[in-house]
């Protein structure tokens, strides 16, 4: 299932999301871009960030899919926000055609006019980006991204949760290629499941396993890197298989794990946070229905106990060419539906349960206080596996190869 309208040989630091947007090619269908961000007042924050607390004690299984907005405070611009990479991309068309509409309207045959608007000393390229700006390599997690790892793997139980060992998050996907939630330590890759690639992450062509790099994959669109696999196969290090990297390119399917494994934890969910995404991004937009119980599911799985009585038994989609065949679906009893983090408007929001016009940042801070955490529960802890040779399955042990 390929993107609609998204989304080293030797180390080498590219500028943020600009040096990954003009990597990719060429793709006129972006979505809306540059829709005006809009804030909540400070008494409908507060009430709204209440409600949110409330929501996440009532979840027994809380999913998370976040976008390019919670990397925004790390220094790596968005894609469709009001100084968004696309949103400058289209006012710079937008400029050419204007410019060739009244060349034609002043019959001006004069060619030797470069059809590129020019640029103000003030106006930043959106392709290129700035000399004081980060690499994604020195980039760091934001409040955010730490907040989240938290939730997943801090030992504090979930209040209603009989098992102590239950958390206040459960799954976290993101369509982030800036490996920042790779970068906040403890969070286990089977909770993560990455929709759109890693700009750290190759990974083998033949046996899958993943490897994570201190320095950006230079390649894009499932290429081969020039490495090749020396930690997988069976006997370890038996495989020798050429090494690829994992950036989606528009037309590159999913990874068929990483996508199954998300449809089946929204369908798992009771919540569903959608923080700093436009969900404008298909087919990953629509995972946040699943939350509703009105959703879709592509992915089969067997039947889950959660901890608060409920059960899931998500049927499976046998995938034969170009048939599929669902059984019907039976869903938990209770479904919270899914809650909305955004600046702008998103094609969600009339059916979420809750939509917040405020910075992530923030509502990540004030939700961690209404949730009971005291000030020192953010260690800011962004180590990154500094090996070259350290890899990683890009599997679980009940994901299905298939």
């Amino acid at each position: 299932m390929a993107i609609t309208a998204l989304t080293n040989q030797a180390p080498h630091q590219h500028k943020m999301s600009a040096g990954y947007a003009e990597r990719l090619k060429e793709y006129p269908n972006k979505g809306k871009c540059g829709l005006p961000e809009n804030y909540d007042t400070s008494r409908s924050l507060s009430s709204k960030i209440s409600t949110l607390a409330q929501l996440m004690n009532q979840s027994c299984y809380t999913v998370v899919l976040t976008g390019a907005g919670i990397s925004t405070s790390a220094g790596i611009p968005d894609f469709r926000g009001p100084n968004g990479i696309w949103t400058r991309e289209q006012q710079r068309l937008m400029k050419v055609k204007k410019k060739k509409r009244k060349r034609v309207e002043n019959n001006d045959d004069n060619d030797d006019q470069s059809e590129q608007p020019q640029q103000n000393d003030n106006e930043q390229q959106p392709s290129k980006g700035s000399s004081s700006s980060p690499s994604f390599v020195t980039a760091q997690p934001t409040l955010t991204h730490r907040a989240l790892a938290h939730l997943i793997t801090n030992n504090t139980p979930h209040p209603n949760h009989n098992n102590k060992n239950q958390y206040y998050l459960q799954h976290l996907i993101t369509q982030n290629i800036d490996g920042l939630h790779g970068k906040t330590t403890s969070l286990p890759r089977n909770q993560l499941s990455i929709l759109h690639g890693d700009i750290f992450t190759e990974k083998c062509s033949t046996c899958h396993k993943e490897y994570i790099r201190n320095y950006e994959i230079s390649t894009i669109g499932l290429q081969p890197t020039g490495r090749y696999c020396t930690l997988g196969g069976d006997p370890p290090g038996s495989c020798t298989g050429a090494l690829i990297d994992t950036l989606l390119d528009w037309e590159d399917a999913l990874p068929e794990v990483d996508w199954e494994r998300s449809q089946v934890e929204c369908a798992k969910a009771e919540l569903i946070l959608c923080l700093g995404t436009s969900l404008r991004i298909e087919p990953a937009g629509g995972l946040c229905t699943l939350g509703t119980g009105l959703g879709y599911v592509d992915a089969g799985a067997a039947e889950w106990d959660l901890d608060c009585g409920g059960y899931l038994d998500v049927v499976a989609a046998t995938k034969k060419k170009k048939s599929k065949k669902k059984k019907r679906q039976q869903l938990p009893p209770k479904k919270l539906g899914y809650v909305i983090v955004n600046l702008q408007e998103t094609p969600y929001d009339d059916g979420a349960t809750l939509v917040i016009r405020a910075k992530v940042d923030d509502v990540m801070e004030r939700l961690m206080s209404k949730l009971g955490y005291g000030s020192d529960w953010d260690g800011n802890d962004d180590d990154r596996v500094d090996e070259h040779e350290q890899g990683q399955d890009g599997k679980n042990d009940d994901d299905d190869e298939d």
